[in-house]
């Protein structure tokens, strides 16, 4: 009886050692040219389980904003600065968050940012008014700071030089999938379990993404050009963004002499950091890139997408849910055609994309985002479920047009060795537009006589916005454009 049980754990470890080799050998025809141990194999799947819970956290919890406030009766305002606060603490430590990692070890760095989040996520699903949302965001925004960044480090870094770009891929196609279905996921959590677990559901991802990157990721640092911190910076930037989404949020509240005070705050605060980028030897803004035509046309672009897209993100379920009276699930359902054409339609993009035709892709993509904001302004108690569908799907679309070719034309202007930098200041830009269209649009609607007559003065906010930004593509036409990296391009 004991040799026939020896025989089957035999027969069981002989069965998985075929496994692993099976599996090991399909890995390796997918990745050609570039040999896939297992131990590597289970760092990347650790990294992206950290890249997806990156991109559930956004989209999930915006999803469920109507039915947090509903279930906690926190008022509108609390909740703007639930997300206000992360889009600040983003804004703040995004670029500082890859510069620490490159100093101390992106493995640690990472590992560090996953239970911040993690800690985040537990308090979220544990609050029981505005505060610990709040709090919950703060920590989320810092966790997501570090995931952003290092998660493209780490995942570059685990692919040999030639495949840099397929490594781009996985990481953009992991951070996609997860943001486009996030909305989904949230209504049909929070309308089986309730809201709590839309916040808790992504603890498990965390705990995994940590055991995988503990157990097979081996740490890197940038041993060639160790890069200075920027405090000051970090203090300036975070002080001067605090402040004004502050007076743009709370005006209505506060005496003219607070107003006036933060404002006083906001313009020395602004001007503080432009002096330190001229005097710090590695400023969190290089002026280089600011001064950069092709890079500020394409940053305020991408800025105006963020600022449309965050505010969308913030107000459809709002109207879905108290407007329209849809259940979470069909709600999140709707919200899919904003994230889906992402999917689809980045490899294409990826494929027909010319740098001296990238006007051509961010003009015609705030196009479709006009348009959208157009249908929505007619947007209603009744408004049928195919006629909202079709105007997020045109959101969506303009989105996928406009992403891609603008960081790409935004990173072309630079050299590789700063490809790194320039691309958190261009993620810096686009935080900084989704933080202050949070704090305009939604203080609009939070001002207004109801919600559907506040949601259809932020919509026709939204449409001068994306005029801006249309006008923005119109400019890089006079621009000639720079040769792009092929990497940056096949991504």
């Amino acid at each position: 009886m004991k040799q026939d049980k020896n025989s089957h754990n035999f027969c069981s470890a002989k069965s998985w050692s075929r496994f692993l080799n099976y599996f090991e050998r399909k890995i390796n025809f997918l990745f050609k040219n570039d040999r896939m141990n297992i131990p590597r194999l289970f760092s990347i799947i650790g990294i992206s389980l950290g890249c997806i819970v990156m991109g559930l956290v956004f989209t999930m919890i915006n999803a469920t904003i109507p039915t947090i406030q509903k279930s906690l009766n926190v008022p509108l305002h609390q909740m703007q600065w639930m997300m206000l606060s992360f889009g600040i603490v983003n804004c703040a430590l995004l670029v500082t968050s890859g510069r620490l990692a490159d100093i101390y070890g992106r493995r640690k760095i990472f590992l560090i940012g996953l239970c911040v989040s993690g800690i985040g996520m537990s308090i979220g699903g544990m609050s029981q008014g505005g505060l610990g949302l709040i709090c919950s965001m703060i920590l989320a925004g810092i966790g997501n700071a570090i995931l952003l960044p290092v998660s493209q480090a780490m995942i570059v870094s685990e692919f040999p030089k030639f495949n840099k770009s397929r490594a781009i891929g996985v990481w953009t196609l992991v951070t996609s999938c997860s943001m486009a279905s996030g909305p989904l996921l949230a209504g049909a959590l929070s309308q089986t379990f309730g809201w709590r677990w839309v916040f808790w559901s992504t603890i498990p991802l965390f705990i995994l993404s940590l055991i995988f990157i503990f157990l097979y990721t081996q740490e890197t640092r940038n041993s060639v050009d160790p890069p200075h911190l920027d405090i000051q910076g970090i203090i300036l930037i975070g002080v001067c963004l605090s402040s004004f989404t502050f007076l743009a949020t709370e005006y209505s509240r506060l005496p003219l002499v607070t107003n006036a005070i933060l404002l006083l705050i906001s313009l020395l605060t602004f001007s503080a950091l432009w002096k330190n980028s001229h005097t710090f030897s590695s400023p969190i803004l290089l002026l280089e890139f600011i001064k950069n035509k092709q890079f500020i046309y394409a940053s305020v672009a991408s800025c105006c997408l963020c600022f449309c897209i965050w505010s969308t993100f913030f107000l459809l379920p709002l109207y879905l849910e108290n407007i329209r009276l849809l259940n979470s699930f069909l709600a999140g359902f709707l919200m899919l055609g904003m994230t889906t054409p992402v999917i689809i339609l980045s490899p294409i993009i990826g494929k027909v994309y010319r740098p001296h035709y990238a006007w051509r892709f961010i003009f015609f993509g705030f196009l479709f985002l006009i348009f959208s904001s157009i249908t929505q302004a007619f947007f209603g108690a009744f408004t049928s479920l195919s006629f909202i569908l079709v105007s997020t799907l045109l959101l969506g679309i303009g989105n996928a047009l406009i992403t891609g070719p603008a960081i790409t034309t935004a990173i072309s202007v630079v050299p590789t060795y700063k490809a790194g930098i320039a691309s958190g200041t261009f993620i810096t830009f686009q935080e900084i537009g989704g933080t202050l269209g949070l704090a305009f649009i939604v203080t609009i609607v939070r001002l207004s006589p109801n919600l559907a007559v506040g949601i259809q003065k932020g919509v026709y906010c939204l449409l001068l916005i994306n005029i801006l930004g249309a006008f923005c593509g119109l400019l890089m036409l006079t621009i000639k454009t720079d040769h792009l990296d092929v990497d940056i391009i096949k991504s």
